[in-house]
């Protein structure tokens, strides 16, 4: 793997290096300039909190258990590459939050709680 760690995050450049540290269930990962647009482009990213609140209170709880169920139905029919199919299941336990134009932040959400 050619990542690096810095601070404890992980500057990943490259989908398998990602989808490496996604495996791992890193804390914290870095999305830099050099993969970041392809990664923007090519990933499905997973509902904010926010979206995942108020989606979760409209059906009662039964967000959580359809949403999935929907997701992984959507996932394997759609027709990108099983590397990108891993890497949109993988980030769904993962919050993402741009740090600046360059930069993309990825944590875990169970670091929240």
């Amino acid at each position: 793997m050619e990542y690096k760690q810095v601070d404890d995050c992980f500057i990943v450049a490259n989908p398998k290096d990602l989808l490496s540290a996604l495996k791992n269930k890193e804390d914290y990962i870095i999305i830099q300039e050099d993969y970041k647009k392809e990664f923007e482009k090519n990933t499905q990213l997973p509902p904010t909190e926010t979206e995942e609140m108020a989606f979760q209170l409209g059906f009662r709880g039964w967000a959580g258990i359809l949403g999935g169920i929907f997701f992984h139905i959507n996932n394997f029919f759609s027709k990108g590459s099983k590397q990108q199919k891993k890497i949109d299941s993988k980030i769904r336990k993962y919050n993402v939050k741009k740090l600046n134009e360059d930069e993309i932040h990825l944590y875990l959400r169970q670091l929240e709680y």
